[in-house]
């Protein structure tokens, strides 16, 4: 059987759920074959856009997938913070896969503190912008970015629009039912040095519904704290990255916080992991937090998320 026609190979992701259940008996199209030949042809960054279950993220692990067995130094940034596949969710994740895409943990991770990027447009807009580049310093041939769903509206413009720029691709990828995307690709069908590939959805793509997507969601935290434990940070040792920051001198203020979804950060703005918020101790200006992290010596920021969780360990 030809590489192009097999299988899409079921992804165990690092937790129980069967995230990938609805894309198993897919194959992959002759239209992803043509669009890898012609990446190998020209590589570079490739940006992946479309709505929410129109494969996008099938179409990463094969593009990340071929290029690999193509000889390519190959990246894959993950930029859906809900429903990611590298790397907790509320983060941006980036892996760098020396032999398959079968194993997909992360090099580098970039914290949002958000599972959405509404609301959070710029800060995801410079992960994705920050994890790109530094595959490309390590030494990336194809990057590919994978993105979230957000494509509709003045939002989703925005979101898609800016990253484009900030990224100048090689490739865009285009996949749409109708003309979903297409008030987002106006704007690059004639620019110089960006190649624009348009495609449709692949059969077997299947709708997941937001109770599936939360728990998805739940699922992929609670695997990550599993067996955590409370550690304290002296605030002395670190900066914390939160806007009512002064407001902590209070007594009891710091409670309000309590479950707050924490990223611990080193002295390149990148997520070593992640805690949930325990307390803070004003005399001894101490942070209690749970967290799978066991050494803290590279952490230089605590930065302060969004969500509040509720995990059961």
């Amino acid at each position: 059987m030809d590489v192009f026609q097999q299988p899409v190979p079921y992804l165990d992701p690092p937790c129980p759920f069967r995230y990938y259940a609805t894309m198993e008996k897919t194959r992959y199209p002759e239209t992803w074959a043509q669009l890898f030949r012609e990446i190998a042809a020209s590589p570079g960054v490739v940006f992946l856009l479309g709505a929410p279950d129109t494969g996008k993220s099938t179409l990463a692990r094969f593009l990340c997938s071929q290029s690999i067995q193509g000889g390519f130094r190959t990246a894959y940034i993950d930029g859906d913070l809900g429903q990611s596949v590298i790397g907790p969710p509320a983060t941006i994740g980036m892996a760098l896969p020396r032999r398959d895409i079968q194993d997909l943990g992360w090099d580098y991770l970039y914290f949002i503190g958000a599972t959405s990027p509404a609301n959070h447009l710029l800060a995801t807009a410079a992960g994705v912008g920050r994890l790109t580049h530094k595959a490309l310093a390590c030494g990336a041939q194809v990057a590919v970015v994978d993105t979230s769903g957000l494509v509709a509206g003045e939002m989703g413009f925005a979101l898609k629009f800016y990253k484009i720029e900030l990224l100048q691709p090689r490739h865009i990828c285009a996949i749409q039912r109708g003309t979903e995307v297409e008030h987002i690709l106006k704007g690059f069908r004639d620019r110089r040095g960006i190649r624009m590939h348009m495609l449709a959805p692949p059969q077997g793509v299947c709708t997941r519904t937001p109770e599936v997507r939360r728990t998805y969601r739940q699922t992929r935290f609670e695997a990550y704290f599993q067996g955590c434990r409370s550690r304290t940070i002296p605030l002395d040792e670190v900066e914390l990255i939160y806007p009512e920051y002064p407001l902590l001198t209070a007594e009891g203020a710091g409670e309000r916080l309590q479950g707050t979804l924490v990223g611990l950060i080193d002295d390149e703005y990148f997520t070593k992991g992640l805690g949930i918020w325990e307390g803070f101790d004003c005399k001894r200006t101490e942070v209690s937090l749970t967290t799978p992290l066991d050494d803290f010596r590279d952490i230089r920021y605590l930065h302060v998320g969004h969500i509040t969780l509720q995990i059961n360990r």
